[in-house]
């Protein structure tokens, strides 16, 4: 039998975008491409032939080489930057959202509570919270950190954000980070946008990306129940319609693997699981995607703006 990739001839590739820096500045934490480059990266492949195509189309056949723009988590300056400028382009694109701080009483995740602690504590106390956090490790735990932050080349943030995420419990992380100071509160509350903010747009697609962005663990039917099918029901209480792709949110945790969720997300109406880095086949069912920083050098681009 023919595969898909067979009967695509022309290639397909899923570009992955977190936050850009615009007239919203950057969320606090974040690692931002600027606007400029990510329109220099958009109109350099329209003009070299490729076409976007919405994401709930990517199993479809197409008559160009196609992209199709992902961005993760659905911060504010990832939504008022980049979708107004794809939408009056008529661009589709696809966010995936986490529900947590949609909640009555919030429940930011866990990786952005990091990712604002990194950012506005002091280097000393970062190092102090380190220390605890390597103390608490077993070396295969501590080998798992060091390969899945492996592009973190500082080991204080490498054993905090590892630690944190893929090793200790939320329970724990939170113990050992909280009391939150009133500006890294501040940061967190004006960090998500609003459901109702979609709605506004025609090409802009949502999908799940879990409640709290919490890593996969080995327990994947819980982590079903407890993160995917909440999103959607979320989602959906919201008035809006979650794609059948789901956004894997970040690397697992020990004993975690895509591909024990995979049956599970079958079964409940997936047609594929979003995921980092590299090129997608056109069949299996984890998409690789490009990041935003690699764009240039994937596609053999100039890279000539910030």
């Amino acid at each position: 039998m023919m595969t898909t990739a067979a009967m695509n001839s022309h290639p397909k590739v899923v570009l992955m975008y977190h936050s850009i820096a615009g007239d919203v500045p950057a969320i606090t934490g974040s690692f931002p491409i600027s606007m400029a480059r990510f329109r220099h990266q958009i109109e350099t492949l329209l003009q070299n032939g490729w076409q976007c195509a919405p994401l709930s189309r990517l199993r479809h056949e197409v008559d160009a080489p196609t992209f199709y723009i992902t961005a993760d988590d659905g911060t504010i300056d990832w939504t008022r930057n980049a979708l107004p400028w794809c939408e009056q382009r008529k661009l589709p694109t696809h966010t995936a959202v986490v529900t947590g701080p949609w909640e009555p009483t919030p429940r930011y995740p866990l990786a952005h509570i990091i990712q604002v602690i990194l950012a506005l504590r002091s280097g000393k106390s970062l190092e102090k919270l380190a220390t605890r956090i390597s103390g608490m490790l077993t070396p295969q735990q501590q080998s798992h950190v060091e390969m899945a932050y492996s592009y973190e080349p500082d080991p204080i943030r490498r054993t905090i954000k590892g630690g944190c995420n893929l090793i200790l419990t939320e329970h724990q992380a939170k113990q050992l980070l909280y009391p939150l100071s009133s500006a890294e509160q501040e940061a967190l509350a004006h960090r998500f946008e609003k459901p109702n903010y979609y709605k506004s747009f025609h090409f802009a697609e949502t999908g799940a990306h879990t409640v709290t962005h919490r890593a996969l663990d080995q327990h994947t039917e819980r982590y079903v129940c407890d993160e995917i099918e909440p999103c959607l029901t979320t989602m959906r209480q919201f008035g809006l319609v979650p794609s059948d792709y789901f956004t894997n949110p970040m690397k697992t945790k020990p004993g975690g693997f895509l591909e024990n969720l995979a049956p599970l997300l079958r079964k409940i109406g997936f047609s594929g699981v979003l995921t980092c880095c590299g090129n997608w086949d056109q069949d299996s069912f984890v998409i690789p995607r490009i990041d935003a920083k690699q764009i240039e050098h994937h596609f053999g681009m100039e890279h000539n703006v910030g």
